[in-house]
């Protein structure tokens, strides 16, 4: 395996190692970086990268999603769905469904560690992670809803693995703002934390689980997300569904 060093500064995000810990941040709104092909196959290189290191066995995703609102999304679907062509709206998604499956095929143990406001579209980055740490203050939103759409990303294929039935639709339909503590009921995220202790419990559980050595994380992490691999074929089903809907003119107009 490669040992180039992993610690990166870029306009966007930074990567910073400590021992076998490998810390994610993104510094700004991360939907403005995947509509950036360039920025998008930045990160999907180096999430590749890291599986080429035997110095990483954990990493920390930290996401600042709180300059994405739901009216900021909900625009921006709207703009795109009367300006860009097929050809575009395809690989708009595409840059989704590639981060998620580069994070899930990662293999190596990744916790995401989110507070304030994340819509559906970021929750399911959070979903494709191996841990979930949420502060107190967390507010998942689902946009979709008041567009007549249905989430991009994956949700109802992750959360099936995650939740009970009754839970999926309780968090796909029935919730328009899901505070932490109901996620955690509902099976969204593992911990729920004071916003003050957050980067503290994170990196304690992240020290846990690189205690363990490097070939059993990477054997499990194979295990644990085989049934994971029908994922890909999912997205092509709700790239369908998302043009089908666009197609109708079933699309909710801005009020």
């Amino acid at each position: 395996m490669e040992t180039h060093t992993l610690e990166k500064n870029f306009d966007f995000f930074t990567a910073r190692q400590e021992n076998e810990i490998l810390q994610i941040r993104f510094k700004e709104n991360l939907l403005d970086h995947l509509i950036d092909f360039t920025r998008r196959d930045i990160v999907i290189n180096f999430i590749e990268s890291i599986s080429k290191s035997d110095r990483i066995k954990v990493i920390l995703l930290n996401s600042d999603f709180s300059k994405t609102g739901c009216e900021a999304y909900s625009r921006f679907i709207r703009e795109k769905s009367r300006t860009m062509d097929r050809i575009g709206i395809h690989r708009l998604f595409n840059m989704t469904s590639q981060l998620i499956l580069g994070i899930i095929n990662l293999n190596r143990i990744v916790i995401h560690v989110c507070s304030g406001s994340v819509i559906s579209l970021f929750l399911n980055v959070s979903l494709a992670c191996d841990y979930r740490i949420a502060s107190h203050d967390t507010i998942f939103h689902n946009p979709y809803l008041d567009l007549g759409m249905i989430p991009v990303g994956g949700s109802p294929f992750l959360l099936s693995k995650l939740a009970r039935s009754a839970n999926i639709w309780e968090t796909l339909l029935l919730n328009r703002n899901i505070h932490a503590d109901k996620a955690l009921e509902l099976g969204l995220v593992d911990r729920v934390v004071p916003p003050w202790n957050l980067d503290g419990t994170a990196r304690e559980t992240a020290f846990k689980f690189a205690a363990c050595s490097l070939g059993t994380i990477a054997g499990l992490k194979r295990l644990v997300n085989f049934t994971q691999k029908d994922l890909k074929g999912y997205f092509e089903m709700e790239e369908k569904e998302i043009f089908r809907i666009i197609d109708s003119g079933n699309l909710e107009k801005e009020q």
